[in-house]
């Protein structure tokens, strides 16, 4: 989504972008209480583990 608004940055684009990403986190919102009514605890472990949209940075779980 954000590499469309880079590729064509448009006056368009630029006015659907928040509009876009306001659609998408209601959408991720509402799959995210769906999947914790189908899988509950386990959902919910792993959720408090994994970052909802930005990805750490860091490397995570690797040993050296």
């Amino acid at each position: 989504m954000f590499g469309f608004l880079l590729q064509w940055p448009t006056i368009p684009t630029l006015v659907m972008f928040p509009v876009l990403v306001w659609m998408y986190v209601r959408l991720a919102k509402a799959e995210e209480r769906q999947v914790q009514t189908e899988f509950g605890e386990a959902y919910t472990d792993y959720a408090r583990s994994v970052p909802a949209f930005i990805p750490h940075l860091r490397s995570r779980g690797l040993t050296e």
